[in-house]
């Protein structure tokens, strides 16, 4: 006995000389965003961002997609699934107790001495045991367990925020598509109609020898060519609607959310995107992969603890009786106390494999860490940037669409008095719708790209939104796993 505790300080010197620390992941934060225009420190309000685009109709679609999307109810079970683990691992840091009653009845057959006659009898036996167990947490395993559990909670927690916030994205980015499509069909139907006009006008110079028959015929199939985009359009607009009933967790339909006449990108007010150090701070996907590396930390105690001795201690305090009047008499009480260690001797290197084996992923989720970090800052400078090439590229475009505007104005008289032919005005008209569709293109794409920025920054929403079960779950246990990690 004696031999055993001494064993079990020296091992217990030996782990205490050799811990395990943490590690600190080296990136190096700038000060500021290379690509911002801002030189303020202050961020703008993310809060439910897509409500600065200033359409009610959207706002309605999010809101929607938060209690309805199927996805955000998926990672909601996955944070119940990971609450109920840790509540497993926690459970290991305290005593079982169980209870043990037993109810036998034996008949036995013996030769008497005298006679040598076979003789039975009948034995009945009556028990009630309590029973306790506990394994002493010495090198900290079961502690460790627990607190692993508890990171996973919050990598499961910081998950469903990722996965609300690409939802939310996903949606506002389909929906500007939407409207871009609208405004394209538009931008098609429009040329129709001059297409036609333009026909009638050339049918009747035509008729009067003013026009060649060449004339017309490029003319119907300038109207031919305009009347084959229209179908094509419509196809992607329905597919663009299906696509948002499903993120709304509806029946893939069309949606009648057309939008007339808003100017978005007049509404929107600069951003101002803080400082790269809050980032840290705000974005889902980083502290969940903050909160993972620390849960493989854990794991890896885990892992090294299981080299050590195990001590469990057992006790039992009953009652058992041949009769059950006498069952809880003092003549019939029984206890037992016990303690049992349990060190791995040889397992051909198994243990140490595991230990390995998890320090390796810890050292994975390091690294994970620092390339979640970089790739979120370079999602913000991206944004960013492209938001300034963007807004450059869509001033071009309008002084492009306002002087092939003048031209075709001067093109066309020229033509109605015979100085050019036709196919040079119907170039021009060309031109200005494809610069008609380009400009939406470019302002679809300012806006898409807005929506980047926002999630890129880590914009948050109303949770409580989301889902009632699980916000009544969350506070029900805030208490139960605030643990402190070392």
């Amino acid at each position: 006995m004696r031999l055993l505790i001494f064993s079990i300080f020296i091992l217990m010197a030996f782990y205490s000389c050799s811990p395990l620390r943490i590690e600190k992941p080296d990136i190096v934060v700038p000060e500021r965003y290379k690509n911002a225009k801002s030189t303020s420190t202050v961020t703008t309000d993310l809060y439910q961002w897509w409500r600065d685009f200033n359409d009610e109709n959207l706002n309605r679609l999010v809101q929607e997609a938060l209690r309805n999307n199927h996805d955000i109810k998926l990672a909601i079970e996955r944070v119940i699934e990971t609450r109920a683990n840790a509540g497993i691992k926690r459970a290991g840091l305290f005593p079982t107790l169980d209870v043990k009653a037993n109810i036998s009845r034996q008949k036995q057959t013996f030769i008497t001495s005298q006679a040598g006659k076979r003789s039975s009898t009948l034995i009945n036996t009556y028990s009630f045991t309590p029973v306790a167990s506990y394994e002493l947490d010495l090198w900290g395993k079961l502690s460790s367990s627990e607190k692993a559990a508890y990171e996973a909670l919050l990598v499961s927690e910081e998950s469903k925020r990722t996965v609300v916030h690409t939802v939310i994205a996903d949606l506002v980015t389909l929906y500007f598509e939407k409207v871009g499509l609208e405004r394209k069909i538009a931008v098609t139907v429009s040329r129709i109609k001059n297409s036609k006009k333009s026909l009638e006008l050339i049918n009747r110079r035509y008729r009067r020898g003013l026009s060649t028959y060449i004339d017309l015929l490029q003319a119907k199939s300038q109207l031919a060519e305009t009347e084959t985009r229209l179908p094509a359009l419509k196809k992607q607009l329905t597919d663009i609607t299906q696509r948002i009933s499903v993120l709304m967790g509806k029946y893939p339909d069309t949606l009648n959310t057309k939008v007339a006449g808003t100017d978005y990108i007049g509404a929107l007010q600069p951003i101002k995107p803080g400082l790269p150090s809050e980032l840290l701070l705000r974005r889902p996907d980083i502290r969940a992969a903050e909160a993972q590396m620390r849960a493989v930390f854990e794991e890896l105690k885990v892992a090294r603890s299981k080299r050590f001795p195990s001590i469990t201690l057992t006790g039992s305090y009953g009652w058992t009786s041949d009769e059950l009047r006498n069952l809880f008499k003092p003549d019939s009480l029984l206890w037992q106390i016990s303690s049992g260690v349990l060190q791995p001797l040889f397992d051909a290197g198994r243990l140490k494999a595991s230990e390995e084996a998890a320090l390796s992923r810890y050292r994975q989720s390091i690294i994970s860490y620092g390339k979640t970090v970089l790739q979120a800052f370079y999602e913000v400078e991206s944004a960013l940037v492209k938001r300034q090439k963007l807004y450059e590229e869509r001033e071009h475009i309008l002084d492009l669409l306002n002087a092939l505007q003048k031209t075709y104005r001067a093109a066309w008289s020229r033509y109605n008095r015979g100085l050019v032919d036709l196919l040079r005005v119907l170039e021009i008209e060309r031109q200005i719708f494809q610069t008609r569709e380009r400009l939406i293109d470019v302002e679809t794409a300012i806006l898409t790209n807005r929506v980047f920025l926002y999630r890129a920054l880590g914009g948050t929403w109303d949770e409580t939104i989301e889902t009632t079960a699980d916000t009544k779950e969350t506070a029900k246990n805030t208490e139960i796993f605030s643990v402190e990690s070392n």
